[in-house]
């Protein structure tokens, strides 16, 4: 009995060796692989924490390229606002009008300041950041509407002083008529200059009314109308303002030689002068 047990005791204890030996060692590496789970913990929370400063730099640079936009429209706006105040050539509507949109521009991108600078996520952030150039178009509609009206009321400024000098050829060419002279060329010419000024202020008119009517919180359609303008101004406002150069120019030799030809009974001093200057707007 002794020997059996003996037997018995030298087996456990031999399989406690071999157990200890090479099972042992097996089963720690693979249930109980504590410092693989802890390095891949801490793999993860690196990744994790490099994705929260990636993402928090990415936020900081969109608040700050954000603010960099609106401050250089902010800047514009004031700008404008002090030219429009010192232009002498915008209507007094046309001032207010342009003020109050400088004034509700500056309001809302100040505000939108505000909420990007308060943003938590970039999503947030980059659509908030979209709306500086999609709702305040300060340079795409505000500004060129401005430099178009201020060109417009220049172009009428100029057009009512040519104007002015009409009826004072018309009764120098009637006198110069009651004379006997010959003043068809002469009338000839003046009519066309009235009809070209008729024309370019109807075109100045209703281009200054479409103007004023675009309205600076949206794009949507600003460029064609600015275009169709400009396009006015170069094929019909300039081209009309040439040809009046022109009939200005055919009149002088012809009031010159009404001068130098003595009326019938009437001495060559005693003449109309027909000193009238060439407006500058031909040039």
């Amino acid at each position: 009995m002794k020997r059996i047990i003996y037997s018995i005791t030298a087996v456990i204890a031999f399989l406690g060796i071999i157990f200890a030996q090479n099972v042992l060692p097996a089963f720690a590496a693979e249930t109980l692989g504590g410092p693989k789970v802890l390095n891949e913990a801490n793999r993860i929370e690196n990744q994790a924490s490099h994705a929260a400063d990636k993402q928090s730099n990415e936020l900081q640079n969109i608040i700050n390229r954000a603010n960099s936009l609106i401050s250089n429209r902010l800047s514009s706006l004031n700008e404008l606002s002090t030219r429009i105040q010192n232009d002498k050539r915008l209507s007094s509507s046309e001032k207010s009008s342009l003020s109050s949109d400088i004034t509700t521009d500056s309001n809302g991108l100040t505000a939108l300041k505000t909420k990007i600078d308060a943003d938590t996520d970039v999503t947030t952030a980059r659509a908030d950041e979209k709306q500086i150039i999609t709702s305040y178009y300060v340079y795409a509609v505000f500004e060129p509407k401005m430099r178009l009206l201020i060109t417009l009321n220049n172009l009428q400024t100029i057009t009512t002083n040519v104007q002015v000098l009409v009826p004072q050829l018309q009764n120098l060419i009637n006198t110069y008529k009651s004379q006997g002279g010959d003043v068809t060329q002469l009338q000839s010419l003046l009519t066309d200059i009235s009809t070209q000024l008729q024309t370019i202020n109807t075109t100045i008119t209703n281009d200054i009314s479409t103007v004023e009517g675009v309205s600076t919180t949206s794009s949507s359609g600003a460029s064609a109308t600015f275009s169709k303008v400009r396009q006015d101004i170069s094929q019909i406002v300039k081209t009309d303002f040439v040809k009046i150069r022109t009939d200005f120019s055919q009149m002088r030799p012809l009031f010159k030689e009404l001068i130098n030809k003595k009326p019938s009974g009437t001495p060559s001093q005693a003449a109309p002068s027909t000193a009238v200057a060439s407006p500058s707007a031909a040039q």
